[in-house]
C-alpha cells in the first residue's frame, strides 16, 4: 500500500514539474510577420510617435506597432473617440513589433488608441 502511495505521488510530483516547466519555457506570443514598408507608430514612455498618421484611402494597409516599453500596448482603430465601433484591433504585445492589416478607410479622420492604456490616443487621415 505504502508503494502505491508512493507511486502515485511520484506521478503527481512529475506531472507538476512537467507542466510548471513547459509553461516557463513557453516562448512570447507571436507578434506576427513585422512589414518593412509598413506605417510605424512607436509606443513609448505610455505615448504614441507619431499621434497623427496619413494613409491613403479605400486602400487596404499594414500597420506596425513598434513598442518600445516592457508594458503591453497596442493599436487599435475607431471610427471615433467614442471607441464603439472597432475598425482594426492589433495584438497586444510588450518589447517588440507587431504588424496587423487595416482594411480600407474611406476619405476621413479615424480615432486610434491603445487598449491597454486608453489616454494613448491618435489620429489616422485617410486622404
Amino acid at each position: 500500500m505504502k508503494r502505491l502511495f508512493l507511486a502515485l505521488g511520484l506521478v503527481v510530483l512529475a506531472a507538476f514539474t512537467a507542466a510548471c516547466s513547459s509553461t516557463s519555457a513557453q516562448p512570447p506570443a507571436s507578434a506576427g510577420p513585422v512589414d518593412p514598408n509598413a506605417p510605424v507608430i512607436v509606443a513609448q514612455g505610455n505615448a504614441f510617435s507619431p499621434s497623427s498618421l496619413d494613409a491613403s484611402a479605400d486602400k487596404a494597409f499594414s500597420l506596425t506597432l513598434d513598442n518600445k516599453d516592457s508594458a503591453p500596448h497596442n493599436v487599435a482603430i475607431y471610427t471615433d473617440s467614442g471607441a464603439a465601433t472597432a475598425i482594426s484591433v492589433g495584438e497586444i504585445v510588450s518589447s517588440t513589433k507587431a504588424t496587423q492589416q487595416v482594411p480600407a478607410l474611406a476619405a476621413g479622420s479615424y480615432f486610434f488608441r491603445c487598449d491597454v492604456h486608453k489616454e494613448m490616443t491618435g489620429t489616422i487621415n485617410a486622404k
